[in-house]
């Protein structure tokens, strides 16, 4: 495979790599709102409203054994884990992508030679093996939908950026 055709698949799957860890981000600081703000509706309501309670309390009490399953679990959801993780992988694609587009601009106009883009593609590629490791105590799961999300918005935003071609 040309050193061209490598960079411009290495700048693909950057820039989807990039997406899917936004939309990592994005779905575990929902996981942990939702989840707050259920604790909280469970915590206010079983306390404001004893008189609604008194009539129905089997709704009462289902709803304060999930409120402190849900409390004692929260913690081992890992939550804010996963958001700092996803994060910081977020900002490494996002540096990465950038150092790629411009190693693609280099060789798209003739500015470097072949053999000085492989060197500087194959760096880039040994670099990216070292971030894209996950912490042991946090557990990848299958994202396929958020990945197919994340390839539509890469190839959405790659061909706004070389529409031009």
């Amino acid at each position: 495979m040309k050193t061209r055709t490598q960079i411009w698949n290495f700048l693909s799957d950057s820039k989807t790599n990039e997406y899917l860890s936004s939309l990592i981000v994005k779905k575990y600081q929902k996981w942990d709102l939702y989840t707050n703000i259920f604790l909280v509706f469970a915590t206010s309501s079983s306390i404001a409203t004893w008189a609604i309670w008194k009539e129905m309390t089997l709704l009462w009490a289902m709803i304060i054994a999930i409120s402190q399953i849900v409390t004692l679990a929260k913690p081992h959801f890992l939550f804010p884990k996963y958001v700092k993780v996803f994060y910081e992988k977020s900002i490494q694609w996002q540096n990465l992508s950038l150092e790629i587009e411009e190693l693609w601009h280099k060789i798209d106009n003739s500015i470097i030679e072949e053999s000085e883009a492989s060197k500087i593609y194959f760096a880039l590629r040994k670099r990216c093996l070292v971030f894209n490791k996950v912490p042991e105590d946090i557990i990848f799961f299958d994202y396929n939908k958020l990945q197919d999300k994340a390839e539509t918005l890469c190839n959405y935003n790659i061909q706004k950026l070389y529409s031009y071609e």
